[in-house]
């Protein structure tokens, strides 16, 4: 069974079957990121478009998974000496982009990085990149996206 997050409500698939249907309609585009893990047992997010987000990209034509979900995090943080950790579960959402419907699954990974300095990448929308507290997050997962939530709730702390 997955969730697919169409207008910030979950729709559950519960069959491949299922899941081609409910594609025919949208242009699937992959992404990876991660939520990454500091020393001092912090998380890094970034806030973007109002929204408090885990730094992730879109996959580049021949790139895998794990490398485009550490180069989405160097890119939109600054963050340096990623250490890759086990998938998590992706997540799914729908949108438009000038009109066509759009199907984003984003592959996730679990990672650590010693804590360093943050940059946002602003040309992206990125207001902020900041460590935030390992207790402190399920706040700040209340101005997200409730794919993230999930995902976020599903992380072992």
């Amino acid at each position: 069974m997955i969730l697919i997050f169409k207008n910030n409500e979950p729709i559950e698939i519960n069959s491949k079957a299922e899941f081609e249907q409910f594609t025919t309609d949208y242009r699937i585009i992959h992404a990876a990121g991660g939520i990454v893990r500091n020393d001092e047992d912090e998380i890094l997010m970034i806030h973007r478009l109002g929204k408090w987000d885990f730094p992730k990209g879109k996959v580049e034509e021949g790139e895998q998974y794990d490398e485009t979900a550490v180069r989405e995090v160097e890119e939109e943080t600054g963050l340096r000496d990623i250490m890759l950790g086990e998938p998590l579960p992706s997540t799914f959402h729908t949108y438009e982009l000038r009109g066509e419907p759009i199907l984003k699954e984003t592959h996730w990974y679990k990672m650590s990085a010693p804590k360093q300095a943050l940059t946002p990448q602003t040309i992206e929308d990125i207001s902020e990149a900041v460590w935030v507290p390992i207790a402190d997050v399920d706040s700040k997962m209340q101005e997200s996206y409730p794919s993230l939530t999930l995902l976020w709730n599903n992380y072992e702390k």
